[in-house]
Formats: C-alpha cells, structure tokens, sequence
C-alpha cells in the first residue's frame, strides 16, 4: 500500500481506526488466562489445606449440626425473661456457648438463643445431671450414678451407662470425652474416649480417689483431681497425663489439707485446678504454680483463654467479698474488692462479670476497671455472660438477659 493510500484510509475511515487502537489497547490490559489456572490452583490447595487441618471436625454429624444451627436455626423469641423448664438448675448447669444461654434443669437440657428462642429442649432421664461443654458438644452425666449422654444441637448422639458409678467427666473442644468412675479394684478410673464413642485411654488410680478431669483441646491430655486422707484431712493429688503414652507417672503436684474441687482446660493450653483454700495454675508448658486464698472462703470460680477468676468471702456470712484473676503462671491480672459476698462469676473475651448482692458488675480485664453494672434481681443465683456486653442471669424459676454496655 502507497502512502498517499495508507493516508486516504487513516482520514476517511478515521472512526474504525480509533475502534482498532481500543481494541488494541484494551488487549493489552486484559488480565492473561494463565494467571486466572494459577488462581484456581491456589484457592484449591488453600480450600484443601483448611480440610485436612479440620479434618476431625468435618464429620457427619458436625456438618448436619451446623447445617441445623445456622441454616434451619431457631426462630425469634418472646425475649427475656424465659420460664425454666423442669423446677430446679444448679449453678455450674448454667453456661453459654456461642452467645446461646445452655442449662440443664432436673428434666431438660435446653439451650436458648439472645432473644430466648428455644434452639434445643431436649428431656433426659438423669437423676444428678452434671453438664460439660467443649466444641460444639455437652456431656450430661449422672454423678454418683451410671448414666451419661451426648449431645449436639441437632441431636443426642449417644447414651450410655459405665460399669461403675461415674464422679466426673470432660469433653475436649475436638469432641472426645472422658468418665471418671469408682473401680471395684483400684480407688477409681480415667476412662477417656473418641468423638465417635471408641475408647481411647484408660487410667486406674491407686493412690487416691479421682474427684474431676479436663481434657485439653486436642484430647492429648488429661488433668485430673484426686482426693485422699492425711494425717486426719483430706489432702489432693492432680495429675497431668498424656493420653498418648500408656506410662503411669507421679502427680504434677500435691496439696496437703486441700481440697481440689474441679480441673478447667482453656484454649490456649493453659488449665487450672480450683481448691477449696487454694488454686493451681497449670501453664501451656505443664509447669504448676499454686495461689492460696490466705483464709478467704470460696464462693465461686470461671475462667477463659489462661485467665481464672476466683470469687471469694472474707467468711461464711460475710457482707463482703472480692474478685481475683490470674493468669497461667499464678500472676493476679487484677483484685477488685465487693461490697457483697459473691454470688458467682463469668469470664469472656476481655470482660470478666461478677454477680454480688443481687448486682452484676462487669470488669476490664485488661487494665480491671468497673465499666457497667445492671439490677439481677433479687432471686439471682448465678450468671453467664452471653458476651462482652451482657449476661444471662438465673433466677428461682426463669431466667433473664442484662445489658452491660456502661
């Protein structure tokens, strides 16, 4: 082509070739299809790596749960208060998981969501029920006797009786539990078993008598209390154990004249062992730090993430009492003095809420400053916080939500 041509085209068709030069110029912007595969490639192998790191969780019976929860659901409710079902809840049968209010009464386990609709009512046969959460399950047992249930949202996923009368039990946030029984010939058992129900360790005490167990997350460990008399008191033992290892070991620590009433294992590996006169603080490296309560009574007693909050009285009757957290290695984060004795007390996140003289008040953890306090009613016996900015309260015979927004 001339250029006296080539010129001809350029200005009579001057419209098409600013439509090819956009063209050209959107090409060379358009992203290449390689970079799309490596994408693909790559969302593929992250989506892939999230499965197998929660492999043990994607089972069956937890994708239905959760497609139960959050796809079926439970409705809005009436709102707070909410009538108990059955006549009686014990206070450590009052706890939340997940913002939903979880309580087992003498006849129901039910759990009840922010605005008090009903997401579980489900009635068991359990003359002493114990309740234990961990992941998305609870363990109801019967202390002192021989019957225990597995529960999810969706559904009981198993029930079962122990050969021997059962004195405590745990369930880890992977879902596997654990039964402490008596035993007909050693002073009690440790009996720890899968998420699916197959037994998984066994333990047998010879030296005292086992009174409670945590498991951490994982199931790999077990702590345990143990009771057993000396010089005329009662003294106690508390075991760390690996669940991996079929050797016996020496306890982690021992208490003379302590009583060691219940065993806590917090996400971040850290656990605590709560004593009637003394607690011990068990770090993520298994190193075991004692806090004594110098004389003052226990009144109640939670924790969460490494942080154990102790509430206690200056005496049995006392007008007032306060509240202390320590950390894993048997620090005090904060001491809070209280003008009533402790009724009971909750920790999330960073807030950690005390219920005394029918008043909730609610503390920063992070620097222990009172930020709220909220009317519980005369008849409170226990709370849980549902969040960091409110609880839900038991009453004698129903149950309320508080606001602690300060």
């Amino acid at each position: 082509m001339s250029r006296k041509k080539a010129k001809y085209y350029a200005e009579d068709t001057g419209a098409p070739a600013r439509r090819r030069k956009r063209r050209r110029r959107r090409s060379e912007k358009r992203i290449p299809s390689w970079v799309y595969r490596i994408a693909l490639i790559l969302l593929v192998a992250a989506l892939g790596l999230v499965i197998y790191v929660n492999r043990d969780s994607l089972t069956p019976e937890r994708i239905s749960a959760w497609v139960q929860e959050r796809v079926v659901g439970a409705g809005e409710g009436d709102g707070y208060p909410s009538s108990i079902e059955g006549s009686e809840v014990h206070e450590g049968n009052f706890q939340s998981a997940g913002g939903d209010l979880v309580m087992v009464s003498d006849t129901h386990l039910t759990v009840l969501n922010s605005t008090a609709g009903e997401v579980v009512s489900r009635q068991h046969s359990l003359s002493f029920p114990v309740l234990r959460l961990g992941g998305d399950r609870a363990l109801l047992y019967n202390l002192g006797g021989k019957g225990y249930q597995l529960d999810t949202r969706a559904e009981t996923i198993l029930r079962g009786d122990m050969e021997q009368n059962i004195l405590g039990g745990a369930v880890a946030q992977n879902g596997a539990y654990a039964l402490l029984t008596e035993s007909s010939d050693y002073f009690g058992e440790l009996r720890v078993y899968t998420h699916d129900g197959k037994e998984q360790f066994t333990y047998r005490f010879s030296s005292c008598y086992p009174t409670a167990a945590a498991l951490s997350p994982d199931a790999s460990q077990a702590l345990v209390c143990g009771v057993y008399a000396e010089g005329g008191a009662f003294a106690s033992s508390l075991y760390l154990i690996d669940l991996n290892s079929d050797a016996g070991g020496a306890p982690a620590a021992t208490f003379p004249e302590t009583t060691l009433l219940d065993a806590l294992w917090y996400a971040d590996g850290s656990a605590a062992a709560i004593g009637d006169d003394t607690a011990a603080l068990v770090s993520p490296d298994g190193t075991v730090t004692k806090y004594s309560y110098d004389g003052w009574r226990l009144c109640a007693y939670g924790g969460e993430n490494g942080v154990t909050a102790i509430a206690l009285s200056s005496y049995a009757g006392s007008e007032s009492g306060k509240l202390i957290l320590l950390d894993s290695s048997g620090h005090a984060v904060f001491t809070a003095q209280l003008a009533a004795a402790p009724d009971d007390v909750s920790v999330y996140g960073n807030t950690a809420a005390v219920l005394a003289g029918g008043t909730v008040t609610a503390y920063s953890i992070a620097d222990g400053a009172a930020f709220a306090s909220a009317d519980a009613g005369a008849d409170a016996v226990a709370l849980t916080l549902a969040n960091e900015s409110s609880a839900y309260i038991l009453g004698v015979s129903e149950v309320r939500m508080v606001s602690l927004n300060g």
